[in-house]
């Protein structure tokens, strides 16, 4: 892996969210006894799970074959050759044949961005990161004369993140009620 894109302020804000849920639960045990041991790490569970999901784990990975972007729904890994422009209009957006995908972590123009590499991290500016990836994005290529015997497809490959958001659901509706009977 070449670089990795992720949101500062969203993992700073997950650390926290980390450091409450584990506070939550001490606060709760010492308030409620050991009677309550069951019912006060769910609330804090989905906390910690929410943290991960939605603020820790969104990136954008630069890879010598392939852009990949791993927001909360779905992972998709672009092959170069799709990739056909970075926009930064409204945020972060990667345009390909197939239409353009807007990037969870970098949802508006001013979001604070950091390029992770071996020697640390950097932060850039949502323009910083749509040049670090438009520094692999190739160049069209010109067909002078007939095309191609043989087509090598280049994949965009989607993957859905079903567990994550039914297990963010699942802890949601336990933490309520173990909220309730707290």
């Amino acid at each position: 892996m070449r670089a990795q894109i992720v949101a500062t302020n969203m993992r700073r804000f997950a650390v926290a969210l980390w450091i409450v849920a584990a506070a939550l639960v001490v606060i709760g045990l010492v308030a409620n006894g050991p009677a309550a041991v069951l019912l006060v790490p769910v609330p804090s569970l989905f906390t910690a799970w929410f943290a991960w999901v939605v603020l820790w784990r969104p990136r954008i990975e630069i890879t010598d074959d392939a852009l990949v972007v791993v927001d909360v729904r779905r992972t998709t890994r672009f092959a170069w050759r799709r990739v056909q422009e970075v926009r930064t209009k409204y945020g972060l957006e990667v345009v390909t044949d197939q239409g353009e995908q807007r990037v969870w972590i970098a949802p508006r123009p001013d979001a604070r961005l950091a390029v992770v590499r071996p020697g640390g991290p950097v932060p850039v500016s949502v323009d910083g990161a749509a040049d670090e990836i438009r520094a692999f994005v190739p160049a069209p290529a010109v067909h002078d004369g007939a095309p191609p015997a043989t087509v090598t497809a280049a994949p965009i490959v989607h993957r859905a993140h079903g567990w994550a958001i039914t297990a963010l659901v699942v802890l949601g509706i336990a933490a309520s009620l173990a909220g309730a009977r707290l």
